[in-house]
């Protein structure tokens, strides 16, 4: 039962009000799908402009190439200092381009969104993009 519905059946005065509030209602809904979608498309516009470094986008290309990587041997494949791969390793795994090394490993690899960065501004990527 709509709120509208309900409001008339417990209060029979309102009934001159029905149309305005049938109408209220219909535009809340309305106004409610409309904000989400809006939502929706300043996320993926928020990610879509964001820029990244040409060091950083290197250590993603590097990532979607081998599927992982350790800081050294990021370093020294795109002759890049390694506390600057370290750096950008910790942003890039802070805003959830790259999965930081788990259990005791020290390798680093390239999430879903690492993955989309690159396909979306036609940059080199492995076979196993989506």
């Amino acid at each position: 039962m709509s709120l509208i519905a309900k409001l008339l059946r417990e209060i029979p005065a309102a009934e001159k009000y029905r149309a305005e509030l049938e109408a209220m209602e219909q535009e809340n809904a309305r106004l409610r799908a409309e904000n989400a979608g809006l939502g929706d498309d300043l996320a993926q516009a928020l990610q879509d402009w964001q820029t990244l470094d040409h060091d950083a986008v290197r250590t993603l290309e590097h990532l979607a190439r081998f599927e992982r990587g350790e800081p050294q041997e990021i370093a020294g494949a795109n002759r890049i200092n390694i506390q600057i791969v370290e750096s950008y390793l910790a942003f890039l795994a802070r805003e959830q381009y790259v999965v930081p090394p788990r259990n005791g490993e020290p390798y680093y690899g390239i999430t879903h969104k690492g993955r989309r960065y690159l396909r979306v501004r036609g940059l080199p990527k492995d076979d196993r993009s989506e």
